[in-house]
């Protein structure tokens, strides 16, 4: 019986959440950080930090990069369904996503 019980996934998902959490607790910091600690510091001398700029380019470009990956991948392993109309709903979902991204970057 309870060893049914421990075999469900939502148990496991219980579980692997009471350790993360232990983990956590565990590896944080009990001391707060002093302002020299988080001061920037290069060749023995105290510098000023300065924030550089992100470029959201580059990350638009891996999201796009990642989602038509997803869609390569299930399209390839949706040759072998039993059914024809899987691979088509994958190529219609390709077609939505490259009809959204320029429509989206329009937007801003």
């Amino acid at each position: 019986m309870l060893e049914d019980l421990l075999d469900t996934p939502s148990v496991a998902f219980l579980i692997s959440l009471v350790v993360v959490f232990a983990i956590y607790l565990m590896g944080r910091s009990k001391t707060r950080a002093s302002d020299d600690k988080s001061s920037g510091y290069a060749c023995g001398e105290k510098v000023q930090t300065v924030d550089a700029p992100v470029s959201i380019h580059i990350f638009e470009f891996a999201a796009a990069f990642l989602v038509f990956d997803v869609i390569a991948i299930m399209l390839i392993f949706s040759f072998g369904a039993s059914t024809p109309l899987l691979p088509l709903l994958y190529v219609a979902l390709a077609g939505v996503a490259l009809y959204t991204i320029p429509v989206l970057k329009r937007r801003r």
